[in-house]
């Protein structure tokens, strides 16, 4: 049997993942990294299909979108060096960047399209803050479902907020408290998603 699921795992690059953990070493980023990592290895013994996105920018005119590992891309070690040489960047322009995922999507040979989208808070850019910024976001999350792409999103690092319903629906995201415990429960929402 063929699963037919194509993801796109879309990582908040913006500086706020500089911040360090309580009780470790690591930063909210280095966390990030293990994650992807492990979905994956996990993903590749699956057979389903994942690219690997990060995002950040500065402005509507500096939006960064770095493509980290393609659907094609076998999990090589040059696709790990690429994971263990990302760096905190600018500012979270997330609608800009979800836009951008989901026309790689688009493109993906398979039943099921999912863009998963890991970061550790809400978009915030020069010009681009507040409830425009969540307007501009939750536009560009519709448009994914009227491409027939799936999304889900995984908030780190912070409490839950009711916003966060506001900003992605209700059944459409997790926030995990402890960025610690993203790397399990990453692959347990994965799992759920693609069932």
């Amino acid at each position: 049997d063929r699963r037919e699921v194509a993801v796109l795992l879309l990582v908040d690059l913006s500086r706020s993942t500089a911040g360090s953990v309580p009780g470790c070493a690591a930063s909210v980023l280095d966390i990030e990294k293990e994650a992807i990592v492990v979905l994956c290895e996990a993903l590749s013994v699956l057979g389903d299909s994942l690219a690997v996105a990060g995002f950040s920018g500065s402005g509507r005119l500096g939006v960064d979108y770095v493509r980290i590992k393609g659907f094609g891309d076998p999990m090589t070690d040059h696709v790990k060096a690429r994971i263990g040489a990302l760096q905190p960047q600018r500012n979270t322009r997330m609608g800009a960047a979800i836009r951008h995922a989901g026309r790689e999507l688009s493109g993906a040979d398979a039943r099921v399209r999912l863009l998963l989208v890991l970061g550790d808070g809400f978009p915030n850019d020069t010009d681009y803050k507040g409830s425009h910024a969540v307007a501009d976001t939750r536009q560009a999350l519709l448009e994914l479902r009227a491409r027939h792409i799936r999304f889900h999103a995984l908030t780190v690092n912070r409490p839950a907020d009711p916003k966060l319903d506001q900003l992605y629906g209700r059944a459409r995201h997790h926030v995990i408290a402890d960025v610690r415990d993203l790397p399990g429960k990453l692959l347990r929402a994965y799992s759920a998603l693609t069932r």
